[in-house]
C-alpha cells in the first residue's frame, strides 16, 4: 500500500470514529434531557421487533394509532393516562402466540390524535370505539386495561355488551372515589413531588429513579395527557360512571394487582372485587402499579391463566 492509500485509508478510519463518537455523545444527550421519550421510543421499538404492525383508525378527534399483531382470540390491552402501547411490549410479546393482540395509544397518548387541546373521557372512548369497529369483524374481543386503562375496559364492556366477551382489571380503576391528593400526586411540579410520584407507582424494590428522570417528568406535565383530562369538567365523566352497573356486567372479570401498589391500594382492589360478583382477584407480588413494566413476566403469566379461565366458561 503506498503511503497515499494509507493517509486516505487513516482518514476514513479517523471520520468512522468521530461519526461513532458523535453518535455516541447524542444518545447520551438525549438519554439525559429526555429519558422518558427514549424508553417509549425503545418500548415502541420492541412492538415492532416482537412482528407488531402499525394501524390507524379514524375516531371523532382524529387519528388513533394501535399496533396489532399474533393469531388467535382478539385481545386488547389498554394502557393508563400519561401512557401509550409501548408500555405492554413485554406483554404483548409474549401473548401474541395465543391471540390476535390489538394495542391502542389512547387519543391524545403516544401517536394518537389530538396532539393538543381539551381532552376528555368521551374521547378516550370514542377513540377505541374506533378501534374496536375497526378490528373486531363482528368477533368478541377480551380486554385487559391497566389503571384508567381497566375503567376504560369497563366502560366499553357496558357500551357493547355482545362484543366483549371478558375483562382483566391489571391495577384499573373502577370505583369513582374522590383522592384530590392523586392528581396532585400525579402532576408533580417539583423533583420532590416527582420522587413521591415514583415511589407510589413503582415497587419499594424498584432501583431509585434518578433525578434527571425526575426533572424531565416535571417538565413533561404541563402539556400531559393528563393535565388536558384533568383540566376537563368533572361532569364530562358522569355519563361513564360505573358504580351502578358493576354487579350486572354479565361478563367475567378478573383483577391481576401489583400488591405494592400506593396508588390504587391492595385495600382498593379487594372494594373492586368486592362489587363485582363473581370476579377473581389475583395479586402479584413486589409489584407496584405497573405490572407490565415492572413484572411482565408474573403478569403474564397470570393473564394467561383469567383469559383461559374466561374462555372455558
Amino acid at each position: 500500500m503506498s503511503t497515499a492509500q494509507g493517509g486516505r485509508w487513516a482518514r476514513v478510519i479517523l471520520g468512522v470514529i468521530l461519526a461513532l463518537v458523535a453518535l455516541v455523545v447524542v444518545a447520551v444527550v438525549l438519554l439525559w434531557r429526555y429519558p422518558i421519550a427514549v424508553v417509549e421510543a425503545q418500548e415502541r421499538w420492541a412492538l415492532r421487533r416482537a412482528g407488531f404492525e402499525r394501524a390507524d383508525a379514524s375516531a371523532p378527534r382524529g387519528s388513533v394509532t394501535y399496533f396489532r399483531g399474533g393469531a388467535g382470540s382478539a385481545l386488547l390491552l389498554i394502557h393508563g393516562a400519561n401512557d401509550q402501547a409501548g408500555t405492554w411490549s413485554k406483554v404483548a410479546s409474549a401473548l401474541a402466540s395465543r391471540h390476535r393482540v390489538i394495542v391502542p395509544d389512547l387519543p391524545g397518548h403516544g401517536d394518537s390524535e389530538p396532539a393538543q387541546g381539551p381532552l376528555d373521557v368521551g374521547d378516550l372512548v370514542s377513540g377505541l370505539d374506533a378501534v374496536l369497529q375497526a378490528e373486531s369483524a363482528g368477533g368478541r374481543v377480551a380486554i385487559a386495561g391497566n389503571s384508567l386503562g381497566g375503567f376504560l375496559a369497563l366502560v366499553l364492556a357496558t357500551r357493547h355488551p355482545g362484543r366483549v366477551s371478558n375483562v382483566v382489571l391489571v391495577n384499573g380503576a373502577a370505583l369513582r372515589e374522590r383522592h384530590p391528593e392523586a392528581a396532585a400526586l400525579l402532576l408533580p411540579k417539583t423533583r420532590a413531588d416527582a420522587r413521591r410520584a415514583f415511589a407510589a407507582i413503582l415497587s419499594p424494590s424498584a432501583p431509585p429513579v434518578r433525578a434527571f428522570v425526575l426533572d424531565d417528568l416535571v417538565r413533561r406535565v404541563p402539556t400531559s395527557p393528563l393535565a388536558r383530562l384533568m383540566a376537563a369538567p368533572e361532569s364530562s365523566i358522569d355519563p361513564f360512571a360505573l358504580e351502578d352497573r358493576l354487579a350486572s356486567l354479565g361478563i367475567p372479570v378478573s383483577l391481576i394487582w401489583g400488591e405494592e401498589d400506593r396508588v390504587l391500594t391492595a385495600d382498593y382492589a379487594r372494594r373492586v372485587a368486592a362489587a363485582i360478583p363473581g370476579s377473581r382477584l389475583t395479586m402479584l407480588p413486589r409489584c407496584g402499579h405497573l405490572p407490565q413494566r415492572e413484572c411482565p413476566g408474573p403478569l403474564t403469566t397470570a393473564l394467561d391463566a383469567a383469559l383461559g379461565a374466561a374462555e372455558a366458561r
